[in-house]
């Protein structure tokens, strides 16, 4: 059934607003009925059906929208992990004071781990990650640490402290290195160094930093994870 005048100028003025992004566009079906919007269509990743059906909403007359927009079969739940975390690893405000990890399960992405305050990073961290080519669905549960004075000038001498040591300076970095986790004074040590001494000397210099009142050391050795290789971002891997 065709659709009426007045439903066939909401369609030309949804398609109108879903052309600011070709690449997207070219692949949605749009058909309206009674200022009732469905969408249908196979994209490529979470970001593209979130992008598409926002826009929409905010087209003027439109009542409903109505997704029946898929995404394309998830890639290997390995491969997909090996993406997600190059995704977090390059957001250009993931500090040794953050720590973020990733599953991966069938397409669907669960987000976990502790970050500072500002910016939304829970936030930045979900869009760049929805971004990801056969990412489906995100649960998303990092959580944000205080902004506390106190717990913010200890994060800044725990780092001092350990990355001036001659042994960890190396570990001021993504992969191998040291995240450290501060709440009210709490002090945990995430990440991963290359050997057992590495672990032992960042948890003794950890424990006579003025203000820790306790730390708890998850280093883990590099050897005993399996690590996601990161590769740069690619048309294929992540969605521009």
């Amino acid at each position: 059934k065709e659709p009426g005048p007045a439903d066939a100028d909401l369609q030309r003025e949804v398609e109108q607003r879903l052309s600011k992004k070709e690449a997207v566009a070219a692949k949605i079906d749009v058909a309206v009925a009674n200022d009732v919007v469905t969408l249908t269509g196979v994209l490529a990743s979470l970001w593209e059906t979130e992008w598409a059906v926002e826009r929409v909403e905010k087209t003027d007359g439109v009542v409903t929208v109505v997704s029946q927009l898929t995404i394309v079969v998830p890639r290997p739940d390995a491969d997909l992990a090996a993406l997600v975390a190059d995704a977090i690893g390059r957001y250009p405000y993931y500090t040794v004071f953050d720590h973020v990890t990733a599953s991966v399960q069938n397409g669907v992405v669960t987000l976990k781990g502790d970050v500072t305050a500002t910016p939304d990073k829970p936030a930045d961290i979900r869009e760049r990650v929805s971004k990801v080519v056969g990412v489906h669905q995100i649960v998303n549960d990092i959580e944000i640490l205080s902004p506390g004075i106190g717990d913010g000038r200890l994060r800044y001498a725990l780092a001092r402290q350990l990355f001036s040591h001659p042994s960890l300076g190396r570990y001021n970095g993504y992969n191998p290195g040291i995240h450290i986790i501060v709440k009210t004074g709490y002090v945990t040590l995430k990440g991963t160094v290359y050997d057992e001494g590495d672990r032992l000397i960042a948890d003794s210099v950890a424990r006579r930093t003025f203000g820790v009142i306790r730390v708890y050391n998850e280093l883990k050795l590099r050897n005993e994870v399996v690590v996601p290789a990161a590769a740069p971002p690619t048309r294929s891997g992540v969605v521009n």
